[in-house]
């Protein structure tokens, strides 16, 4: 057995959690990928009727060709179920979000909905988040907010594509990836940075989550429900 294996055992274990008729909010990432995969086995097998919301490009497509029904945003207020990944998540079960630039729209999606599930490997797993956090940023204020970024002890980087040219978010906006340390209090920092005007989002993520799943390298699938 590998990560691999977990990944995939992961992903059919949180799929295990969704019912028929449920409106699923979907994530982004590799680990979401394998959730949304081990359910459209189930639609195929067992003739559910999922539809879902994506947060992003990436995991729409495999969505469709899952047998999913997707749903337009308006819909975001009757998500039953969402199944998101995570860049850290430290020992008190905070977060940071936002590698793959869908923050904005998978904080909104966790927010509104009735359950909320979180699935990654066991590397995403650290005592204190310290990896960079990304910040969504309208353009307009992009210079404002990075004096405010640095006056909080932050130390903030255009997030770029591999060229050089700047990484636009499915919203149109930019990201500073800003790193500030070891984060010991999380939730502060969150508020902290939510207060910049200009802000469109940040990646720290403190709200309740119901169900984690690990996926460990020996093959094993570890459930935190909190």
């Amino acid at each position: 057995m590998s990560l691999q294996d977990a990944i995939k055992k992961m992903g059919e274990a949180a799929a295990s959690l969704v019912k028929d008729n449920n409106l699923v909010g979907l994530g982004s990432g590799s680990a979401v990928a394998a959730f949304v995969n081990a359910l459209g086995e189930r639609i195929k097998r067992e003739g559910l009727k999922i539809t879902a919301i994506p947060t992003s490009m990436q995991i729409e497509l495999i969505a469709e060709n899952s047998g999913f029904q997707l749903e337009r945003y308006n819909r975001i207020n009757n998500i039953d179920i969402v199944v998101d990944g995570a860049d850290q998540i430290d020992s008190t079960f905070n977060m940071i979000k936002g590698g793959g630039g869908a923050h904005h729209r998978e904080k909104v999606f966790i927010e509104a909905a009735k359950k909320r599930v979180i699935v990654a490997d066991e590397s995403k797993y650290v005592k204190f988040l310290s990896r960079s956090v990304p910040v969504e940023v309208s353009t307009f204020a992009r210079h404002f907010v990075w004096k405010r970024l640095e006056a909080l002890g932050g130390r903030p980087k255009v997030r770029t594509l591999e060229k050089g040219y700047p990484y636009f978010t499915e919203n149109g906006n930019i990201i500073l990836d800003t790193e500030f340390g070891e984060i010991k209090t999380p939730p502060k920092l969150e508020t902290d940075i939510h207060k910049i005007p200009g802000i469109v989002a940040n990646g720290i993520f403190t709200m309740k989550i119901d169900h984690f799943f690990k996926a460990k390298a020996d093959g094993r699938v570890e459930k935190i429900s909190k």
